[in-house]
């Protein structure tokens, strides 16, 4: 089943990126497509369309705690209701973090999961109870050709403080040798030269 992920004013997007590619990467039978980001609500009808017409599964990330009018379910809810497309199912998917719920929407033979930005409640939430409400055919899965993968946006990699933390360690201890060498070359002198002083 080929998937889209669409990021709604989120946060973490590369945090959670990183999870979900590790996540789906165990999942041999679903391909994600492509990636992509909305930042206001036409947008986001806009990408959440496009996806549509490509994909089987969309999952939209971020926008669960947005006030009413950007708020992610209030926007599909409406899209929903625009484009007359009747809903199956609207399961909510239950948030082991103590976060915002998730939701899953079935419409026709499209599913459509909705997460809050957390890379670690998100991980907690795609498990086998999500799955099992999502109907695979592995013999139809099988027969498709190898996707091309694309992405209109490009995560950057987050800071990395550890790294960060390190280099400064590295300097700090050369700045420490060069103390030592320094104040041991002065003591070594100072004691020439009071040796000096008192043999003369």
């Amino acid at each position: 089943m080929d998937c889209s992920v669409i990021y709604y004013i989120a946060y973490k997007t590369g945090y959670i990126n990183r999870n979900l590619n590790k996540k789906f990467g165990k999942m041999p039978d679903i391909h994600v497509l492509n990636t992509t980001a909305a930042v206001s609500a036409d947008d986001l009808k806009e990408k959440f369309a496009n996806s549509l017409e490509q994909t089987d599964l969309i999952i939209v990330i971020g926008g669960l705690t947005a006030a009413e009018n950007r708020n992610v379910m209030t926007l599909l809810s409406d899209y929903f209701s625009e484009k007359e497309m009747e809903v199956s199912f609207n399961k909510k998917i239950l948030n082991p973090g103590g976060g915002k719920d998730g939701y899953l929407i079935k419409s026709s033979s499209k599913y459509i999961a909705v997460f809050p930005d957390e890379p670690e409640q998100i991980d907690m939430m795609i498990g086998s109870e999500l799955m099992k409400n999502i109907d695979i055919s592995p013999d139809t899965a099988a027969e498709l050709p190898e996707p091309v993968i694309t992405h209109s946006i490009v995560f950057a990699p987050e800071p990395d403080y550890a790294l960060d933390k390190l280099k400064s360690k590295k300097r700090m201890n050369i700045l420490t040798t060069i103390c030592i060498v320094l104040a041991t070359v002065i003591i070594l002198a100072a004691s020439a030269w009071i040796i000096s002083i008192y043999w003369l």
